[in-house]
Parts: C-alpha cells; structure tokens; sequence
C-alpha cells in the first residue's frame, strides 16, 4: 500500500519553502531563546508565519534541550480548525508529515488506542480538516530541528468540548516520553495596547492555572489552551508564561496587532 503523506500546505508563505534557509531560521530562533531549568510536560507555542510568531515559538521549543534527546518521543499536536468547520475532533489518516526537513512519522497505533480509550468523544479520520490547516504545520520544523527521534499524533479540533480535548491529553500522557504541543495565537487585529490587555488574561489563566480567566482571552486556540490548564490543574503541574509579544513587537505596525505567548507546564 502507497503511504499516505500530508505535504506541506504553508511552505514558502509562513515559512522558507527551501531546506536550508528554513534549518537556519528555526535554528536561530532557538538558539537566541532562553533555557529555563523546566522539564516540559506540554508547551504552547504561536502558529503565525515565522517572521511574526518564530521568536515567541523558539523560547517554547528551546525547553525541549530540557529532556533526553537520545530517546524516542511522541508528540500530541493540538490545534484549531481555521478553514474547516466541523464537530469534534479529527487525527487524518496520514502515515507522514512532509515539511521541506523531511518527512515525519505519524503514530496511527497511538492514535487508535486513543479513539479504543475514549469512545464517547465524536472522532472523525477525516484528512480535509488537516489538509489546509497551519496550526500543527508551522510546529514541525520546530521539532525537526531539536527531536532526533520523534513521531506525531496530529490532533485539530473544530465545535467541541475542552473536556473532550482534555480527555485525549490525559489518556495520551502516560510516560515521560509523551510530549504535548498546543498551538495558539492570542488576540487578533486591535491595537498594541488593547491587545496586551486582553492577553493579559491569557498569560494570567496559565499563571494561576485559571479557567475563570480564560473568559477574557481571545486565544483562537483557547479550547486546546483550557484543554492542557486544566489537565495540568488535576495533575499537579505548574504554568509559566516563557515570554509574549505581539506582531508590533517582532515584524509589523501597533495598529493592528495579534498576540503571541510562549507557555510551559511542568512538574
């Protein structure tokens, strides 16, 4: 049977379609970041083109240096539906991920005990939620560039519950080997200073590990970020915000800005 491969659906407009100037992008990104003495449990990392949001993702991706990078990872990619509407929750059925880095491998086992484990929750294989979708592309060449050894279980979501969302994560999270990576981008299109205060309560939300807050933050990921508070809430975790900007801070005019957050969860 021919593998089934999601190719790229963003190359070349929200990141360098070219191999090298991509590795050299994601690289400096990390490497001008910040390594906190956190073993990260989840991160949240931004999904706008690099020049905007490559800054803020590189802080979230760089605590990834905090693990065993000789071991095999798995990673439950969360993010929301942008141009597909739909109920539920969808995985694709993709064998790899194709990103001008190469190509990555998708964990179907996983995937399948996860859908065994919570068959209350309304799953769909369905590719075309995917098939268009940045909010979990623009996280893999972050990964490429820091995991020798990783595969993906690719989760968008569209209607639905956190709580259905937070049920994958806590049947998915089993061993220290099992990494989270939600994707959000905070408040769009105000002004610079609106747009701080209204990402203020997303940063605080993460801080207290609050869902009261979230009510005020205008996160278009917001139910994959109430998803992992609250999980991290029940398990003991704790929330920090790694750093936050906005698109006026890293490539564009305080018009018209959209907020952009690093977070970490960790025991």
């Amino acid at each position: 049977m021919t593998a089934l491969i999601r190719e790229p659906a963003v190359s070349n407009l929200f990141y360098p379609g070219d191999p090298e100037e991509l590795r050299y992008m994601v690289n400096y990104y990390i490497e001008k970041a910040p390594l906190y003495n956190l073993k990260p449990e989840a991160i949240v990392s931004p999904h706008a083109g690099y020049v905007y949001s490559g800054e803020v993702a590189g802080v979230s991706y760089k605590q990834l240096m905090n693990l065993d990078l000789d071991k095999h990872y798995d990673i439950l990619l969360v993010g929301p539906s942008h141009y597909v509407p739909f109920n539920g929750i969808s995985f694709g059925y993709y064998d790899y991920w194709e990103t001008p880095l190469g190509e990555v491998k998708v964990n179907k086992k996983r995937i399948e005990e996860l859908i065994k484990e919570n068959q209350d929750i309304p799953f769909t294989l369905n590719t075309l939620p995917h098939s268009k979708e940045h909010s979990l592309e623009v996280q893999v060449p972050f990964l490429q560039a820091i995991l020798k050894d990783f595969s993906i279980i690719p989760l968008v979501y569209g209607q639905t519950d956190f709580r259905y969302v937070e049920k994958i994560m806590d049947s998915f999270k089993n061993e220290e080997t099992d990494l989270i990576v939600i994707s959000t981008d905070l408040s769009h299109y105000y002004p610079y200073e609106v747009a701080r205060q209204i990402d203020h309560y997303c940063n605080l939300a993460v801080e207290r590990l609050d869902l009261s807050l979230l009510e005020k933050c205008e996160a278009c990921g917001k139910i994959g970020l109430a998803a992992v508070i609250d999980l991290a809430k029940k398990r003991g975790w704790k929330g920090k915000v790694l750093d936050y900007k906005t698109s006026g801070d890293t490539a564009g005019g305080k018009d018209n800005v959209v907020g952009y957050g690093s977070y970490i969860f960790y025991r």
